[in-house]
């Protein structure tokens, strides 16, 4: 009496699937710092344009009128999802224009970034790796 061969089953082992869930659990705990990273950098290269181009706005008006405007109208730099906040502080024949992080880019190492009318940059951390970034 011969045996029937035994049918390969179809599947996967449970050893099988652990290994699989250990590679991606090593591969998610990697990836996951870089891709915030790269968020924070990209919310930060936001601000820095943001700053940059109120800035050019302000010397338009300035150009215009002769002096800098108390205020700077919200559509000259608001972007959809900025995680920072804009504020201007203005004289007559200066201003300085800071972007303040929030929410979750508050972690960020730059902190708050300035402009004033010199084009003199400035950071809460090490000034010329967070404009230069």
């Amino acid at each position: 009496m011969t045996r029937p061969s035994p049918i390969p089953s179809a599947g996967f082992t449970l050893i099988e699937l652990l290994c699989v869930l250990a590679m991606v659990g090593v591969l998610s705990a990697i990836a996951m710092p870089v891709y915030q990273q790269a968020q924070s950098r990209s919310q930060r290269q936001l601000a820095k344009v943001a700053l940059v181009k109120s800035a050019q706005w302000l010397e338009q008006a300035a150009m215009a009128k002769g002096s800098y405007p108390a205020e700077l109208p919200e559509s000259v730099w608001r972007t959809p999802e900025f995680t920072y906040r804009l504020s201007m502080v203005s004289q007559a024949q200066s201003y300085v224009l800071t972007a303040t992080p929030l929410l979750r880019q508050k972690q960020d190492d730059c902190g708050a970034l300035t402009l004033d009318q010199t084009g003199q940059r400035g950071a809460q951390g090490d000034v010329p790796s967070c404009w230069s970034k």
